[in-house]
């Protein structure tokens, strides 16, 4: 059974968690400052999500009335509906404070996350040009509530 936590206090175990599935991703890159600096930010918010007591995923978000953006999610295992009960729980959060929009980036080759965002009913908005490593494409997407 799935339970969704705000984290509020640095916790080390539920650190080395997040930074165990944030590098299941080839797309995020997590240091343990940056997780102690989202949860320590008042605007930050870092959920996790449980199953039988055992972190299975994370959702970092920006919330700054009317906007919120999405820093990082990620689940592991994947494909076990986490990612999705982690979305549900941030809009609610989105229509309890007002958010009109919710928008986020990820790399143009990340073709997973793009269909689950898109399922999820955010849309393209805008590309940035080889914005990773001066390489790769970042594409915009935003959600309208």
């Amino acid at each position: 059974m799935e339970n969704i936590e705000i984290i509020n206090d640095i916790d080390n175990n539920i650190i080395d968690s997040i930074i165990f599935i944030s590098s299941k991703s080839e797309y995020i890159n997590l240091s343990i400052n940056n997780i102690k600096h989202y949860i320590e930010d008042k605007y930050h918010k870092v959920i996790i999500i449980k199953d039988n007591n055992q972190i299975k995923g994370f959702l970092i978000y920006f919330l700054l009335e009317p906007e919120m953006d999405i820093i990082f999610i990620a689940t592991y295992p994947n494909d076990k509906g986490y990612g999705k009960q982690l979305l549900l729980y941030l809009f609610d959060d989105a229509k309890n404070n007002n958010v009109n929009s919710i928008k986020l980036e990820l790399h143009e080759n990340n073709t997973k996350a793009k269909h689950f965002y898109l399922n999820n009913g955010f849309r393209e908005i805008a590309i940035r040009k080889k914005y990773y490593d001066n390489k790769f494409n970042a594409i915009i997407m935003e959600k309208i509530n």
